[in-house]
C-alpha cells in the first residue's frame, strides 16, 4: 500500500485538530466548573437540566410569593389585633359612661377620648402593606378604603373582591380583605364606625336623654358583635399564615432537591477532568511532535 505525502499530512493534521478540540473542551469545563457547557456535550442531560431548571424557577417564584403573602397577612393580623384591643378600650369607656353619677362635663371628657379612638380605628381600617397597598379595600388597593368626615360618618370605598396570590401550583390565598365584611355587617358596610359614632354623639347630648342607658346598652352590644367579627377574620388570617408557612417549607425542601438534581447532572468531576486535561495536553504535544517529524521526512534524507 502506497502512502502519499498528502495522506500523511492530512492524518497528522486531523490528529492534532482532534487533540486540540479535546483539550479546549476540557479547558472550558474547568473554567466553568460545569460538565455540560453546551447542549451538545450531553443532549440527554441538557434536556433534563432544562426541565429541572424550569421547575426550580416556578418553585422559587412560589416561595417568593409566599414571602410577600406572609408579610401582608402578618401586617393585617397585627392591625386587627390592635383594632380589637381598641374596641375593648371603647367598651371600658362605655361602661364608665354608664355610671349615673357622672356629670355632663365628665361625659364630654369621655367623648373626647372616644373621638381619638375613633380616628385610630379608622387608621387601622386603612392599614397598608410594605408596598403601600391597602389591605381592607378588597381589590381596590390604591386608595384608603374608609373615608371619615367631620361628623364621624364613614364611607366604604373599596369593593367586594380580594387579591389572591399563588403560593403553590394548586393553591392561591387572599392577601386583602373586604373591609365592609371586616368592619361592617349585613345592614351596614361601616357598622363598627357607626356604633362608635353613635357612642360619641350620645356622650355629647346635654342634657342626657331619658333612654341614655338603653342606648348605651345597644352600643355595648354593637361593640361586642364587632369584636366577634374581627376575631373571626383574625382566625381566618391566622389559618392562611399557617398554611402558607407549611407550603413555604415544602417549597424550600423542593428547592434543595432541584439544586441537588442539577448538581448531579452538571457538576464536574474535578480530579478526573484535571487528569484528562493533563493527558490531553500530552497527547497534543505528542501529535504535534510526531507530525513535525513525519512531515519533514523525504527520500533525500536517506541519500548521501
Amino acid at each position: 500500500m502506497r502512502i502519499s505525502t498528502s495522506m500523511v499530512f492530512t492524518q497528522g493534521y486531523t490528529g492534532i485538530q482532534g487533540n486540540q478540540y479535546t483539550l479546549n473542551k476540557l479547558q472550558e469545563q474547568l473554567s466553568t466548573q460545569k460538565r455540560v457547557v453546551v447542549p451538545s456535550d450531553d443532549p440527554v442531560a441538557s434536556a433534563q437540566m432544562l426541565e429541572v431548571s424550569q421547575s426550580e424557577g416556578r418553585n422559587l417564584q412560589f416561595v417568593k410569593n409566599g414571602d410577600a403573602v406572609e408579610s401582608s397577612l402578618a401586617i393585617s393580623e397585627t392591625s386587627l389585633n390592635s383594632a380589637n384591643g381598641l374596641l375593648a378600650s371603647l367598651k371600658e369607656l362605655a361602661i364608665q359612661a354608664g355610671n349615673g353619677g357622672l356629670a355632663t362635663t365628665q361625659l364630654k371628657m369621655i367623648q373626647t377620648d372616644v373621638k381619638e379612638r375613633f380616628n385610630q380605628l379608622v387608621s387601622y381600617a386603612n392599614t397598608s402593606d410594605s408596598r403601600g397597598n391597602y389591605l381592607y379595600g378588597g381589590n381596590a388597593i390604591d386608595s384608603p378604603p374608609f373615608v371619615a368626615d367631620s361628623s364621624l360618618n364613614v364611607t366604604y370605598t373599596g369593593d367586594t373582591g380580594r387579591r389572591d396570590v399563588q403560593i403553590s401550583a394548586e393553591r392561591q390565598v387572599p392577601i386583602t380583605e373586604v373591609g365592609s365584611a371586616v368592619y361592617g355587617n349585613a345592614s351596614s358596610d361601616t357598622a363598627v364606625f357607626d356604633t362608635v359614632r353613635d357612642f360619641y354623639n350620645l356622650l355629647g347630648q346635654d342634657p342626657k336623654p331619658a333612654n341614655f342607658s338603653t342606648q348605651l346598652s345597644s352600643i355595648l352590644s354593637g361593640l361586642d358583635a364587632a369584636q366577634v367579627n374581627l376575631s373571626t377574620v383574625q382566625a381566618s388570617i391566622g389559618s392562611r399564615r399557617s398554611e402558607n408557612e407549611t407550603l413555604q417549607s415544602v417549597g424550600q425542601d423542593l428547592d434543595v432537591q432541584y439544586k441537588t438534581r442539577l448538581s448531579n447532572l452538571d457538576d464536574l468531576d474535578l480530579p478526573k477532568t484535571i487528569s484528562d486535561f493533563t493527558l490531553a495536553q500530552s497527547a497534543l504535544q505528542y501529535s504535534q511532535l510526531t507530525f513535525q517529524k513525519v512531515s519533514g521526512l523525504s527520500l533525500f534524507n536517506y541519500l548521501s
